[in-house]
C-alpha cells in the first residue's frame, strides 16, 4: 500500500521517470508476492489453519485466486504501463482483488471471517473507479469493465469450485506433498 502511494505522488508530483524506475522494482515485489501468496496459503493448508469453522481443503482456493487474480492484472498493467489510463486502472483493481483478506478481518460483524461477504464489501472500490469513470469521461473505461468483471466472476466462483470433489482431490494432494 505504500508503494502504490508513494508511485501515485511521484506521478501527481510530475516525476514520471523516478515513477518508471520504482515501478519495476515494484513489478518485481508484485511477482515475489505472489509467490509468498502461494507459500503462505499453502503452508497454511499443511498446518490446517483456516479460518475457524470452514474446511481449510475448500478455504485454499480463496487464497490461491486472490493470487491468480493479482498475478494476471499484474502482468496486463506491466504490459499497459505505456498507456497510463489502462496501467492505473489495471493497479488498482489488482490492489482492490488483494483486499478480500484484509476487509475479512475488519472488526464488523457482516465481513469478519465472512469471505464471501468480505469480497462483497470490496466491490464498493470497483463502483468507486466506475463511478471516476463516468464522472471524468462519460463513460466506464473498458478496462475497468472487463478487469472488474474478471475480479468479480473469479471471486465468486471459489466457492462453488472449493466445494467439489476434484478441487477437495486437489487440496488433499497438495496438502500432502507439501508437508
Amino acid at each position: 500500500m505504500l508503494l502504490l502511494i508513494t508511485q501515485t505522488s511521484l506521478v501527481a508530483a510530475g516525476r514520471v521517470d523516478l515513477h518508471r524506475r520504482l515501478g519495476i522494482a515494484g513489478f518485481l515485489l508484485g511477482c515475489l508476492m505472489v509467490i509468498l501468496g502461494v507459500w503462505a496459503a499453502t503452508d497454511s493448508l499443511v498446518r490446517a489453519a483456516g479460518p475457524p469453522g470452514r474446511d481449510v481443503r475448500a478455504f485454499y482456493i480463496v487464497p490461491l485466486m486472490a493470487m491468480v487474480i493479482f498475478a494476471t492484472l499484474l502482468a496486463f498493467a506491466f504490459r499497459a504501463r505505456r498507456n497510463p489510463a489502462e496501467h492505473k486502472r489495471l493497479i488498482y483493481i489488482a490492489t482492490t482483488a488483494l483486499l478480500l483478506a484484509a476487509v475479512s478481518r475488519w472488526p464488523l460483524a457482516v465481513v469478519n471471517r465472512k469471505p464471501p461477504m468480505a469480497a462483497l464489501f470490496t466491490y464498493f472500490f470497483l463502483l468507486t473507479l466506475a463511478s471516476y469513470d463516468l464522472w471524468s469521461t462519460r463513460k466506464i473505461h473498458r478496462v475497468t469493465l472487463w478487469a472488474g468483471a474478471f475480479v468479480i466472476i473469479l471471486q465468486q466462483s471459489c466457492y462453488p469450485i472449493g466445494q467439489t470433489g476434484a478441487w477437495h482431490a486437489f487440496a488433499s494432494w497438495v496438502q500432502t506433498h507439501a508437508r
